[in-house]
């Protein structure tokens, strides 16, 4: 009994680990505008020290592709994000190192 509880547990994890594997990368659009994300009372934001409006409904992804609170980002963030028809934030996506020193 107790080797097929074993086994069980054995598969499960080997499954969960594929299914982990599984995620796809996220994916920033090229037509994303850079710049640094600093708190700012909601429902406003400093992208590259200007003061912006963000859209009701913002999101905001780590490079682990969880969404976060405007509070929780640090000042100076690098960022890519994207603005909404009448020019608010729409989606921000908080960049690793690796992909701020591109350009």
């Amino acid at each position: 009994m107790r080797i097929a509880s074993l086994l069980a547990g054995l598969a499960a994890l080997a499954l969960a680990s594929a299914a982990a594997a599984q995620i796809a990368p996220r994916k920033v659009p090229d037509k994303a505008l850079r710049g640094t994300y600093a708190p700012a009372p909601f429902p406003g934001a400093y992208i590259s020290g200007t003061l912006v409006q963000m859209a009701p409904g913002v999101r905001i992804v780590t490079p682990e592709n969880r969404t976060v609170l405007p509070a929780q980002v640090p000042p100076d963030t690098p960022v890519r994000y994207e603005l909404d028809p009448q020019g608010r934030v729409r989606m921000i996506w908080i960049l690793t190192a690796e992909e701020a020193r591109k350009r």
